[in-house]
């Protein structure tokens, strides 16, 4: 095939570029979690804590993104007796605000997590901390916007006070014209909803065979929207 050929191809994929992605994963693995055996989802209260971040926005992206996958998998959402996830996460907070043994402004260590989890009446926990997550401007025909990711999720088995399943991701990703004329939270956003999709698609294999919702209740979506617009 002669060069001519391929030029209009090749000035294509000059002009909008090709998504590139550098994903680093390490921690558990789901036979780790397997070898516990877990329950099924729909018999386990789950409490979703704020993620450790740089900015409030962040935490509360992470935590929605997290009920989000909870909700997929049938589990149930800690505390109980809540009409809605925001009312979910106030209650959390008010929770951990409550708590005398923590540090206002520390990451939630393993021992807060357990404590607050039982305060919670829930059998499992998930926290975490987001170390990097922002954008940044690359240099290019077009110009390509560049978002990062470091975080940390843990699940921890309130009764043992034990982290049964953790995972450490570091994402990085370059988009074409679509991805960069984006918004820098909506790329954030992406970043972190992959990370998380990512994690829970590994715990998932070590589950009992489940219901997985392909789709969730429009006012389930608007509620976490609510959440992640922070």
């Amino acid at each position: 095939m002669r060069f001519w050929t391929l030029f209009p191809l090749l000035f294509l994929l000059l002009l909008f570029g090709l998504p590139a992605w550098a994903l680093e994963k390490e921690g558990s693995i789901p036979e780790d979690l397997m070898a516990k055996r877990p329950p099924a989802p729909s018999e386990v209260y789950v409490a979703a804590l704020p993620f450790w971040a740089g900015n409030e926005r962040q935490t509360e992206q992470a935590r929605a993104c997290v009920m989000l996958n909870l909700l997929r998998h049938g589990f149930k959402l800690a505390p109980s007796g809540s009409d809605s996830l925001a009312t979910v996460a106030r209650r959390t907070d008010r929770a951990i605000k409550s708590d005398p043994k923590r540090e206002p402004l520390a990451r939630i260590g393993q021992q807060d997590a357990a404590r607050l989890g039982k305060e919670l009446g829930a059998r499992w926990v998930v926290y975490g901390e987001i170390g990097e997550l922002r954008t940044q401007s690359e240099k290019g025909f077009p110009p390509r916007k560049a978002g990062m990711i470091d975080l940390r999720l843990m699940l921890l088995d309130v009764p043992s006070g034990e982290i049964i399943y953790w995972s450490h991701v570091k994402d990085y990703g370059t988009g074409g014209s679509g991805f960069w004329q984006a918004k820098a939270t909506a790329v954030e956003r992406r970043l972190l909803t992959r990370a998380i999709n990512l994690i829970f698609d590994d715990i998932a294999k070590a589950l009992p065979e489940h219901y997985v919702s392909g789709e969730v209740a429009q006012e389930t979506v608007r509620q976490i929207a609510e959440l992640m617009g922070k």
